[in-house]
């Protein structure tokens, strides 16, 4: 790419444009995992459809290839490339409730505390992810998991229709009754299709007060936790949410001196009902055991879904991955509490969720996205912000997710595979005939793999 033709783009872009020359540069194409480090030729940051069908034009005219970036928050840096066109989102947040329908119509640079805050104005929510500067559109288009999914599914199961833009610059717009296939895979395909300007969502009565916090207990307590709170959410009611969580004692006033920087395991619940119900649904929980110490009461929603931001901490390293687990026996619940005994860095966590009631009643058929049975997600993320405990902390990630692999049904939720694990976990998530039924929309909507920063589907 010369100089002259990005000049004048530069010209009548509606939007910024930042390229090498650009003292803004390097900031631009930062991501939230700092293992990635790459340099796009350009990265433009459209102010509206007009000027990202501009941008796409552009790509075409040039022969770029394409990094769509929501909210940055890709483990595999797929909002960034190098030597490609970055279509930067970032200026296109705004959020619109219609709390007489209860529809939201959602940008697609909006991250999840935008959603959640413009929602909660009405007392209404999107079933969606638990770290507020999450992108919408990421989440969305892998699955979207989150505290309401038992009760209302995933967050692709509460899309009602999406604007998006294809490679070939038309505007279109996805549901089902328009363009039903596409519909069908931008619910689980990725960012395959074209770049997704907006989304519309159905909305839920959540809030403002729900009934929410952690409770903790000793590591080695982490086999009898785990295995009760199978037994437990298996007939919990779907306005629970309760997952497991391994990680450092932060270092909080609230905190014992002799816990804090200590291994623990948590019970992460939230409870989307009324702060009364939820009382009584956690009950159980705090009965069990002798917890170290509990967290647990009414909070407003925007705060609960904001409470894991500070164990995803923006810019440092990361490397995750993670399997879905049938049930969790005595191998299995070996095997995990020995991998959280031995987390390798303060922010390093695992996660171990429930994935159950309202997401496994969808046909399997009815989106791309392709698991839904009764399982756990398990969500290794090694996370460290000194270079030096790279190699550690990646292998880490890599044996856990080994040990476990033998143990899972082979499928994995795409948010949380990282690009050298890539070809053979998805092909694994997305069988045959549904790869295939991919492909045949990628060709009609980019045929030249424009959009190919992504779990690739190459177009039929």
């Amino acid at each position: 790419m010369t100089d002259s033709p990005i000049e004048q783009f530069r010209t009548t872009f509606w939007g910024d444009v930042v390229t090498a020359e650009d003292t803004g540069y390097d900031l631009a194409r930062r991501v939230h995992n700092g293992l990635i480090d790459r340099r796009p030729a350009a990265v433009l940051r459209p102010r509206g459809v007009a000027s990202v069908i501009e941008a796409v034009g552009y790509a075409t005219a040039q022969g770029l290839p394409v990094a769509i970036r929501g909210g940055a928050h890709s483990v595999a840096g797929h909002g960034t490339c190098d030597d490609g066109l970055v279509i930067d989102l970032s200026l296109l947040r705004g959020v619109q409730i219609d709390p007489v329908a209860r529809r939201a119509r959602v940008q697609g640079g909006a991250l999840l505390g935008d959603l959640d805050r413009d929602g909660q104005l009405h007392g209404l929510a999107v079933p969606s992810g638990q770290v507020s500067n999450t992108g919408v559109a990421g989440l969305t288009l892998n699955g979207g998991m989150g505290c309401m999914q038992r009760k209302y599914g995933l967050t692709c199961d509460n899309l009602v229709s999406a604007q998006v833009v294809a490679a070939d610059g038309r505007l279109v717009t996805a549901s089902e009754n328009e363009n039903p296939d596409l519909f069908w895979a931008l619910r689980g395909g990725g960012g395959n299709f074209g770049v997704v300007t907006s989304f519309e969502f159905d909305l839920h009565p959540v809030g403002p007060l729900i009934y929410a916090g952690l409770i903790a207990y000793p590591m080695d307590q982490a086999v009898e936790v785990l295995s009760f709170l199978q037994d437990f959410i298996a007939d919990a009611p779907e306005e629970l949410s309760a997952d497991a969580i391994f990680q450092f004692a932060p270092p909080l006033e609230v905190i014992p001196d002799e816990l804090k920087g200590k291994p623990l395991i948590g019970i992460f619940v939230r409870y989307i009902g009324s702060p009364e119900d939820g009382e009584q649904a956690v009950k159980p929980l705090l009965e069990f055991g002798k917890p170290i110490f509990n967290f647990v009461g009414p909070a407003p929603y925007v705060m609960v879904q904001s409470m894991l931001d500070a164990l995803n901490p923006k810019g440092w390293l990361n490397y995750w991955t993670g399997e879905y687990v049938p049930t969790l026996g005595t191998t299995e619940l070996a095997t995990i509490a020995e991998h959280g005994s031995t987390l390798p860095s303060h922010a390093s966590i695992i996660q171990v969720i429930p994935f159950n009631a309202a997401v496994t009643r969808v046909a399997p058929d009815a989106t791309a996205f392709a698991h839904r049975q009764d399982s756990w997600l398990v969500h290794y993320l090694a996370q460290w912000d000194d270079p030096a405990q790279t190699d550690e902390c990646r292998a880490w990630a890599k044996k856990s997710g080994a040990d476990l692999h033998p143990l899972g049904s082979g499928d994995v939720y795409l948010n949380l595979v990282t690009d050298d694990e890539d070809t053979d976990r998805v092909r694994a998530f997305w069988d045959d005939d549904r790869l295939g039924r991919l492909a045949k929309v990628k060709s009609e909507y980019d045929p030249e793999n424009m959009f190919r920063f992504n779990h690739n589907i190459k177009p039929a």
